[in-house]
């Protein structure tokens, strides 16, 4: 695997290549994929991969045909329709809600698609009445999933994400009745997202006493959301409890409330997740390659292109291979050029060489990219996968 491999053993990959590229190791993505696969077994869960850390069909069908995936959780309806439609995704998520009719003629579009499921989310009656309406025009179920709030809050602070409204069980119960009044919809699972749990290392104390604290209270509300609705009757067959997500995924699992996780980033492994103790098993499986284009100075290097940021925190790209290197303060990972600092007693760097880097995040970058190279220990770089790109696509 490249994560194992000296700098002088992974520059003969990309000699001829055009660059910048993206690599993705196929045997770390399946060590990975073998990983999650072996510990949701184990407990008894499904995996639902989330297709905005991935961007690239090829491996998103790669994995739905694993035995413990129950599916995809998909950015949007464009991204619905198209795995539906192109790919062949029978069980998708719409993970997050829409107020645009345009997103719903998509959604009901897939569902149109023989032996699709398609499942949405939602946390409000404005929603339901458009899910309902576009089910309605186009004769089709829908599946609806409610979002249900489980950040944190510590000392006023909200610790998590700023999602759904719903938070007590008696408002999910409500909602829940409202899709049953609805002739189109079908309620059919909740989804308690812990971003807080999902997002942050444990590198600083803070963060450990904030992801020991949340722990039993995501566990508690999912478990009371799941008894107010058990009894009033509202939990049918193939219901869902999703939760997530790469970041945690060992102690959501545990949570008996869960029936799938959502989980994307974590087959990259992007060095956001670098810090979390219980992913330590887990390799990078995806780079990207840069080429020096001047010296400017006698222990700099200048590389073309190389901003492949990422939203969020901790997001910047780092240098992977040659160890030595360190990107300048003053201009960092740039959108034409990127300089980097070096030892030259310590470090030989010529015109022409490659740097390999890892992204911040996982699938984002992607964004930027037409095709991902493809490599494994039995055969060096030849299979190119297309990104949603590479298809005319972007989906964001």
């Amino acid at each position: 695997m490249i994560c194992e491999a000296t700098y002088d053993e992974v520059k003969p990959l990309v000699e001829d290549k055009k660059v910048p590229m993206v690599i993705c190791d196929l045997d770390a993505f399946n060590h990975n994929l073998e990983l999650v696969g072996k510990y949701l077994r184990e407990t008894g869960k499904k995996l639902r991969l989330c297709t905005k850390s991935v961007r690239v069909p090829e491996l998103i069908t790669r994995v739905n045909k694993q035995d413990f995936v129950s599916g995809v959780f998909t950015y949007n309806s464009a991204e619905t329709l198209f795995l539906a439609e192109k790919h062949g995704i029978k069980d998708i998520l719409m993970g997050y809600p829409t107020t645009s009719r345009v997103d719903v003629q998509e959604a009901c579009q897939a569902a149109k698609i023989k032996g699709t499921r398609i499942s949405v989310m939602a946390d409000s009656i404005f929603h339901l009445d458009l899910l309902e309406e576009g089910a309605s025009s186009h004769d089709v179920e829908l599946n609806v999933l409610l979002e249900v709030d489980v950040a944190d809050h510590f000392f006023g602070i909200n610790v998590g994400v700023l999602r759904s409204p719903l938070r007590e069980p008696e408002q999910v119960v409500k909602m829940a009745r409202e899709i049953q009044k609805r002739k189109h919809l079908r309620f059919s699972g909740i989804m308690g997202y812990e971003a807080q749990n999902a997002s942050i290392g444990d590198d600083k104390f803070l963060y450990r006493y904030l992801k020991k604290r949340s722990r039993p209270k995501v566990n508690a509300r999912r478990a009371a959301v799941m008894k107010a609705l058990k009894e009033n009757g509202l939990i049918g067959e193939d219901f869902i409890m999703n939760g997530g997500g790469s970041g945690c995924f060992q102690e959501t699992a545990a949570d008996p409330t869960i029936t799938e996780i959502g989980i994307g980033s974590l087959l990259f492994k992007s060095h956001v997740f670098d810090p979390i103790e219980s992913l330590n098993e887990f390799v990078p499986s995806l780079y990207f390659v840069l080429q020096i284009v001047r010296k400017p100075r006698e222990n700099y290097v200048t590389a073309f292109s190389g901003g492949y940021v990422s939203s969020g925190v901790r997001a910047n790209p780092q240098v992977f291979l040659p160890k030595g290197l360190t990107v300048t303060k003053r201009e960092g990972f740039g959108e034409v050029q990127t300089p980097f600092q070096y030892d030259p007693k310590k470090l030989t760097l010529n015109l022409g060489d490659p740097i390999f880097c890892r992204f911040g995040k996982a699938g984002e970058p992607l964004t930027r990219f037409n095709e991902v190279y493809v490599y494994s220990d039995e055969k060096l770089i030849g299979d190119t996968y297309l990104t949603y790109r590479g298809f005319g696509k972007q989906f964001s």
